[in-house]
């Protein structure tokens, strides 16, 4: 209790509009979990194979991806709180399209506009790293993200409890008061016109350097590798092979929650006073072996601890941005957040599709490639990144 305690009080420590953006991605990250982990299922119902449930999840990513470059250009040329509030209100019609779904195909345009509504995540790094303290970017970038898995938390313990009562189909109602209210919070933060150095710059900042085309690298690999697994596997794995309920599932996804925000925020400390490579490498390495570990479990107890370990899967790459944040701030900073952005994008559009090939072969094998993949994005971020100077 008292850790929550502590990592509550650090968000105060954040300038005021950080403070905002933190509580409102936690309220819009808490509507998700109310169905998140329980997401593959869903489609099932809606008489999905595995190789769909992919496909599903692989198309959503797409049209994320292509939002991103989009994305920073219009954070180079506008009003960053602006941006912020347009793509929080696009999620809000979504649930409703979600609810009135009667097959796995009619979920897609609900979807496609919930993934578009990512195009703002440029501005939202580019909001961050303008109001962040430059001295110590990868806590503010860590503190401010660690508000996605906060929230996701404890939400899918009270999607559990929901469950009891409803059906999946009813959760989508909660998210949606959710997400308005979230979007709401945005409004008192000041605007944040674009710099003139961003609205004259180039629209795309290309990587310049090895240490760029690392970062480029990872922050494509890291969702890539997850995403073989998690989100849309992982919950079939347990419903499939450990024949867990949707409840229970739930219960495991606030777990997995919980070691993502708890990694988010300690990776973002220790990198900001130690070696970033060897940080993000040890913290994959664990990943890796959370992944394994699932399946040597055997029991919903021994995998607990299992699944809390792999969800640090998603903090090397706060810190990548945070990296990117410190790197040729003279030139835009948004523009290269939305190439790098697409990359990652892509990432989770390869690993979706490939993992409901590998899914539907063996059930283990999405686990195995993820761990694997892990391994090899350790050695490359402990041999290559390496920190840098603010301003380069």
């Amino acid at each position: 209790m008292m850790r929550w305690i502590g990592v509550l009080s650090w968000s105060r420590t954040l300038p005021r509009d950080l403070r905002l953006l933190f509580f409102s991605l936690f309220l819009w990250t808490f509507g998700l979990g109310i169905y998140n982990y329980v997401w593959s299922l869903y489609l099932t119902q809606l008489n999905a194979t595995p190789e769909q449930v992919g496909l599903v999840s692989s198309i959503g990513f797409f049209a994320a991806a292509i939002s991103m470059i989009p994305g920073g250009i219009l954070a180079n040329k506008y009003d960053n709180r602006t941006l912020l509030i347009i793509g929080w209100a696009m999620s809000i019609p979504v649930p409703i399209l979600f609810y009135f779904s009667r097959t796995w195909s009619d979920v897609i345009p609900g979807l496609i506009i919930f993934q578009l509504s990512a195009f703002n995540l440029p501005a939202m790094n580019a909001f961050i790293g303008a109001l962040g303290d430059q001295k110590r970017m990868s806590s503010a970038f860590g503190a401010v993200y660690s508000a996605f898995p906060l929230g996701l938390v404890l939400s899918p313990a009270v999607g559990s409890l929901l469950l009891t009562w409803l059906s999946i189909r009813d959760l989508f109602w909660f998210s949606l008061v959710l997400w308005t209210v979230s979007t709401l919070m945005l409004f008192p933060v000041k605007r944040q016109p674009p710099r003139d150095v961003d609205s004259k710059a180039r629209l795309l900042e290309l990587p310049r350097s090895r240490q760029e085309l690392t970062i480029l690298l990872l922050i494509f690999g890291v969702p890539a590798a997850i995403s073989i697994t998690s989100p849309s596997f992982l919950p079939l794995f347990f419903h499939d092979q450990l024949h867990l309920t949707d409840s229970q599932i739930q219960l495991l996804g606030s777990v997995q929650a919980l070691g993502s925000a708890v990694f988010a925020i300690l990776l973002g400390r220790w990198a900001a006073t130690r070696n970033p490579g060897s940080t993000i490498a040890k913290e994959l390495l664990l990943v890796a072996g959370g992944a394994i570990g699932i399946i040597l479990a055997g029991s919903p107890l021994l995998v607990v601890p299992m699944v809390f370990l792999l969800g640090g899967a998603r903090a090397p790459s706060y810190v990548a941005y945070s990296l990117l944040s410190n790197m040729r701030q003279g030139k835009s900073r948004a523009g290269q957040f939305g190439f790098y952005l697409t990359f990652e994008q892509l990432g989770f559009v390869a690993g979706s599709f490939i993992g409901g090939f590998l899914y539907a072969s063996n059930h283990a094998s999405v686990l195995i490639t993820t761990s694997i993949l892990f391994v090899i994005l350790a050695a490359l971020a402990g041999f290559r990144v390496r920190r840098v100077q603010a301003g380069i």
